[in-house]
């Protein structure tokens, strides 16, 4: 009993993505933070409202891409590829998260982050999904996923949608979206091809999208030092370290961009994630510090 117990729920957790689903999750909450500027322990519904939809998004999109998904390597051990999870689990799974994340924000907060939250699902599931299959330049509509989340949270906190903090968080994730994305085809774009999938490598050589990806890295880097007079920070040490943390982001890429392989696409994809995590904690710290 308990061995199946286990089973589904590592099931459900790769179905949902959990890892990303949690990192979606956690821009949601450092949202609602910085919008009231206080700790409130309400942040956990916030985190656990968004965290529900952002795995179901995750398992609805595994039922839509589950043939491309096994035509590539990397995708090949999926939940429902290898048989530890069924259709049907997949098609709850999706039902009662989305619903229950819906619900949590709505009931909790307010129906305007409720609503983001599942168009936010809506527009990843039915329109970025199937553009990969149609553009090379689907990252940009993709990138809206990733700046949605921040907004929630900013939302449920009370502020408003249209405040330029609320807009300087969504640009900030919104950018650094894109060489997120770009910097995986480096690494897999002859599996993407494999699957049907649009990606930047058809159109560009692999210095060239090198080129873009550090263009985008610039921006993201400069557009998270923005968060420093955009946002009000309490204390001097959380500005020189957003800086100085910004400004070494594009000392690895440029040292990257020097680079004649790519074997260390996979340290440059995780030093974007990593960055973005190293902010959030610096801003969630700063304000936590009296």
């Amino acid at each position: 009993m308990i061995n199946r117990l286990l089973l589904l729920l590592r099931s459900v957790l790769n179905l949902g993505k959990a890892g990303i689903s949690f990192s979606v999750a956690l821009t949601a909450a450092t949202g609602y933070l910085l919008s009231i500027r206080v700790y409130n322990p309400d942040v956990l519904f916030v985190f656990i409202g968004v965290l529900l939809l952002a795995m179901a998004a995750s398992a609805l999109n595994q039922v839509q891409e589950r043939e491309a998904d096994n035509k590539m390597l990397r995708t090949q051990k999926r939940p429902l590829l290898n048989g530890n999870a069924s259709f049907r689990l997949a098609i709850l799974m999706i039902t009662v998260f989305s619903l229950s994340g819906f619900l949590i924000l709505y009931v909790y907060f307010s129906l305007l982050p409720a609503l983001l939250g599942l168009g936010n699902l809506l527009w990843y599931n039915f329109v970025y999904t199937p553009l990969k299959y149609k553009t090379a330049f689907a990252a940009f509509p993709g990138g809206i996923v990733g700046a949605v989340p921040p907004v929630i949270g900013w939302t449920a906190g009370g502020g408003h949608i249209m405040h330029v903090s609320a807009l300087t968080l969504a640009l900030f994730f919104f950018i650094g979206q894109i060489p997120h994305f770009w910097i995986l085809i480096l690494k897999y774009s002859s599996e993407y091809k494999k699957a049907g999938i649009k990606t930047i490598a058809e159109k560009f050589s692999v210095k060239q999208i090198k080129r873009l990806v550090f263009s985008w890295v610039v921006a993201t880097a400069a557009s998270g030092s923005l968060l420093s007079y955009y946002l009000i920070i309490n204390h001097n040490p959380a500005f020189y370290f957003l800086q100085a943390l910004s400004a070494s982001l594009i000392i690895y890429f440029i040292y990257w961009l020097g680079l004649k392989n790519n074997h260390h696409s996979y340290k440059a994809f995780l030093s974007i994630n990593i960055y973005y995590l190293v902010v959030m904690i610096v801003l969630i710290a700063d304000l936590m510090v009296v």
